[in-house]
C-alpha cells in the first residue's frame, strides 16, 4: 500500500497559480486558435510553482506508443483539478521518447457557473472548451448522453489518436490519451461516470493499455504515482452495462491502490479486496 500521510493542514497547503505572462499568451492563442504543446506549457507552469512533485513509478509510463492514462479527480482550494492534469503532462513528457503530449478528454461545457455575482453563459464555456481542445489537441466530450452525435465524434477522435497510422509512407505510432473517469470529486474517490468503462474498452481494443495514475499530497508537496499498465478483463457474455461497470471498477481500483487508504472512498471495499488476493 502507499505510504500513509497525515492530512495537510490548510495553512500549509501550497497555492498553485498560472504565470501572468502565460495567461496572456494563452488568451491570445485561444482567441485565434493557435496550436500549442501541452507538455511544454505544463513544464513551464510547473517550474514557476515549486517545489516539483514527488514522482513515484515513472518507469511504468511507456516511453513509446499509445496508452490511456487514468487519474483520480483530486482538487482543493488553491489546487484545482486542471493543475493535476498539468503536473501529470509535465512529468509524463520527461519519460516519453516521442508523442510527448497527452490528449486529455475534457468536458465540452460548464453549467451553473458564476464569475462572482455574474452568471457565466453556457455558450461561452462551450466556446472556451472547444477552443482549448483545438489549441492543445484535446477531446471535448459532451456531458449529456442525449448529445449522441457529439459523443460519437469525440469517441471517434480519441480512437484515431491512439491508433497507428501511415503518413507519407511512414508508420506513425498512436499517441496517449488522458482522462479522469470520475469527472468530478474532491479528496476521495467517487464512482466513475457511467460509460467511462466502455470508452476505455474501445481505446484498449485499439492497442492502448490503461495506465493508472494517482495524485495526492504529502506534507510540503504534490505526489504523482504511476502504476503498471494493464488490459481490463471482462466476461465475454457480460452485458454492455456489466462490462462498463466491471471496467470502471478495475480502473478505479488500479488508481486506488496507488492512493493512501484515507482516499479510497467509494471503492474502499474493492481496493481492500484487491490487496487480499
Amino acid at each position: 500500500m502507499p505510504d500513509q500521510y497525515p492530512p495537510v493542514p490548510p495553512e500549509n497547503r501550497k497555492i498553485y497559480r498560472f504565470p501572468r505572462l502565460g495567461l496572456l499568451l494563452f488568451a491570445v492563442n485561444l482567441l485565434f486558435g493557435v496550436k500549442r504543446s501541452v507538455s511544454r506549457d505544463s513544464q513551464w507552469i510547473m517550474r514557476v510553482n515549486p517545489p516539483p512533485p514527488h514522482v513515484i513509478g515513472l518507469e511504468n509510463v511507456p516511453p513509446r506508443g499509445p496508452f490511456v492514462l487514468v487519474a483520480n479527480h483530486y482538487e482543493r482550494p488553491g489546487l484545482q483539478m486542471h493543475f493535476i492534469g498539468i503536473a501529470i503532462a509535465a512529468v509524463v513528457a520527461e519519460r516519453r521518447e516521442e508523442s510527448r503530449d497527452i490528449h486529455w478528454v475534457i468536458t465540452n461545457q460548464w453549467e451553473g457557473r458564476r464569475f462572482g455575482p455574474i452568471p457565466i453563459p453556457v455558450w461561452l464555456t462551450r466556446w472556451t472548451f472547444g477552443r482549448v481542445a483545438r489549441v492543445y489537441g484535446f477531446v471535448a466530450m459532451p456531458q449529456s448522453e442525449q448529445q449522441v452525435a457529439g459523443r460519437a465524434a469525440a469517441l471517434k477522435q480519441a480512437a484515431a489518436i491512439v491508433a497507428a497510422r501511415v503518413r507519407d509512407g511512414k508508420r506513425i505510432e498512436g499517441e496517449p490519451v488522458g482522462m479522469m473517469p470520475e469527472a468530478r470529486g474532491k479528496g476521495v474517490l467517487v464512482e466513475a461516470t457511467p460509460g467511462a468503462g466502455l470508452f476505455l474498452q474501445l481505446l484498449n481494443r485499439r492497442g492502448a493499455p490503461i495506465l493508472p495514475a494517482a495524485a495526492y499530497e504529502e506534507p510540503g508537496r504534490l505526489v504523482l504515482r504511476f502504476g503498471e499498465p494493464f488490459d481490463p478483463l471482462v466476461p465475454r457474455r457480460a452485458s454492455r452495462e456489466e462490462q462498463d461497470r466491471l471496467i470502471r471498477e478495475q480502473t478505479m481500483v488500479a488508481i486506488g491502490r496507488l492512493l493512501p487508504e484515507s482516499m479510497w472512498g467509494f471503492y474502499a471495499e474493492a481496493i481492500r479486496r484487491s490487496f487480499e488476493r
